[in-house]
């Protein structure tokens, strides 16, 4: 018998890869689910299910319902946006529906979700790291590291506001436009050279299940979409 799991946020690129990679191993009921009529995947699915947002007071219940409806066992986070909503509510939402939620500690995503915390982490348990600076230091930084500078913001995603700055102006415009924006800005030394990316995979009990580097990607609205590893 199939496993019934949840993909949420059915329109995003990472729910896309999460569904292909769901039907590819060819034993799960797909449910998905998305705030648009339009997101592909959930014509992509066994059923598609229109729910709240994010931001809605009704997005939890709503996903607690969809699970309790479909019988799901497991839920796949689809979106940087739902995590830590989804993540904040992770006891409630296996008690009452018996699913497993598949995100990472609360705590975890709350430092990964901000890049300045992120760095302090990174800078606290000797991990390499681009150095950094919030922006009240930014006359400091820019002194001690020269131009250009990358800004972004901390809670950013997909390359949003994303900004390589040349001069002072351009910083405090970049700054300016991450701040109207509802964002906080984050300034960085800009790391010239190829980029590489890495990630790993373990189980429950954490152990070791694969690994890979991307040497290559392309890119679409800041997410990739196509890597040779």
């Amino acid at each position: 018998m199939n496993a019934r799991v949840l993909v949420t946020a059915a329109g995003s690129i990472v729910a896309q890869g999460i569904i292909k990679s769901l039907k590819l191993a060819n034993r799960y009921t797909i449910t998905a689910a998305d705030m648009s009529p339009l997101a592909a995947g959930l014509y992509r699915c066994d059923s598609g299910i229109l729910v709240p947002a994010v931001s809605s007071p009704d997005y939890i219940e709503s996903i607690i319902r969809v699970c309790n409806d479909n019988n799901v066992q497991a839920i796949f986070c689809g979106s940087d946006d739902e995590l830590l909503a989804l993540a904040g509510a992770k006891e409630e939402i296996e008690s009452r529906t018996g699913a497993r939620l598949l995100t990472g500690p609360l705590a975890a995503l709350v430092i990964a979700r901000d890049k300045w915390a992120t760095y302090e982490f990174c800078r606290t348990n000797g991990l390499p790291c681009a150095p950094s600076s919030l922006p009240e230091g930014r006359g400091v930084f820019a002194k001690e590291f020269g131009f250009p500078l990358v800004i972004k913001p901390r809670e950013g995603y997909g390359s949003l506001h994303f900004c390589i700055a040349n001069n002072k102006e351009e910083v405090g415009n970049a700054i300016l436009a991450i701040q109207r924006a509802g964002w906080h800005p984050l300034v960085q030394k800009h790391l010239a050279g190829d980029e590489f990316t890495t990630g790993v995979t373990v189980d429950r009990n954490c152990r070791y299940v694969m690994s890979s580097i991307s040497i290559k990607k392309m890119i679409k609205h800041g997410q990739t979409y196509k890597a040779f590893i």
